[in-house]
């Protein structure tokens, strides 16, 4: 017995199916593209604005000692600077045709999730590369490659004036103090000229794979011989010492080339506070699914879309770079 399927009768299987695999597929955990959890995600923006505008402030002033009799009381403010940023759509979906509708339909069995789950997992992979580097869009980049960061060179007082912590086959050349004494530059700054004020605090660093084993699998030395350089770095920061939060160190593989200069092509380190109010990624439409499309004589598409804008600096000096930490590959 034949039978044919009509456009309203697979439309009518689509939109019913795709409800439920739409539903799955934001459902699934996986941490393949863990972009979230380096850096914050501002969802508040109107969905189709065309872009925001932040303003930036920094105060300036100082107390001084004055009598009862003063006239000219000294006085504080705050200036203010505003950055543009736009927004830009993306897209992914996922289509059927006529014989996986009609083999299903057949049978009677729901069509799996998988490819909704793979138009996700394509968003967030997106997104994470905007995240990151700028995925690739025009003028725009990330918390790697961030324009107005200027990177720092590693020191050249290693093995040999090296200034990288280890060799190409892994070997360390530089001390766990040296290298303690670099990942805290990284959270602390540029040491403040006078006064109270200090730099931005750091809580989270970002390493190259090969930087990452070094320091989890050195011992710190005679001092503290039962931990790692990492062990002892996680509990000794200046931003721990500081305020008594812990701190986030994770391997990035994409630092790996992602030095610039005198030492192109070599490992970068990445330290900065992963806050909202000093930095944070614009999307002001997260990935979603579209009503089904009829886009061809046999064939259904599912589309996805969202939108999103370059990484902001939200805090000047909440970003900062060490270059050369690692051999180029």
């Amino acid at each position: 017995m034949s039978q044919i399927i009509t456009d309203a009768q697979g439309l009518n299987f689509l939109r019913q199916q795709t409800r439920v695999q739409s539903a799955r597929a934001f459902n699934v955990e996986y941490d393949i593209v863990d972009y979230a959890s380096l850096v914050p995600v501002n969802t508040d923006y109107p969905e189709w604005a065309s872009g925001a505008d932040f303003q930036v402030g920094d105060m300036a002033g100082a107390a001084k000692w004055q009598s009862g009799w003063a006239e000219d009381v000294p006085k504080a403010d705050v200036s203010l600077m505003s950055i543009g940023v736009d927004f830009a759509m993306y897209a992914v979906g996922y289509d059927y045709n006529v014989e996986e509708l009609g083999k299903a339909m057949h049978a009677g069995f729901p069509l799996t999730a998988r490819k909704a789950i793979a138009a996700r997992q394509a968003a967030d992979i997106f997104c994470a590369e905007t995240a990151l580097y700028g995925g690739g869009h025009k003028g725009w980049t990330g918390l790697i490659n961030k324009t107005g960061v200027t990177p720092v060179v590693a020191p050249n007082n290693g093995t040999g004036s090296a200034r990288n912590w280890v060799d190409a086959n892994g070997v360390g050349l530089k001390t766990p103090e040296q290298i303690v004494t670099e990942l805290n530059s990284l959270l602390q700054g540029p040491p403040s000229a006078s006064g109270v004020m200090t730099s931005l605090l750091g809580d989270t660093i970002l390493l190259p794979a090969v930087a990452m084993n070094h320091i989890t699998n050195t011992p710190y030395g005679v001092t503290s011989p039962n931990k790692t350089i990492f062990q002892y770095f996680m509990e000794n920061n200046v931003t721990t010492q500081r305020t008594g939060r812990s701190i986030t160190i994770r391997e990035l593989p994409a630092l790996a080339t992602a030095g610039i200069g005198s030492v192109d092509g070599q490992g970068r380190a990445v330290g900065y506070r992963n806050s909202p109010d000093a930095i944070e990624f614009p999307m002001p439409m997260p990935y979603r699914f579209l009503d089904v499309h009829q886009h061809g004589p046999m064939q259904w598409q599912i589309p996805g879309i969202g939108r999103v804008g370059q990484l902001t600096l939200i805090r000047d000096g909440a970003l900062r770079y060490l270059d050369g930490i690692t051999p180029a590959l």
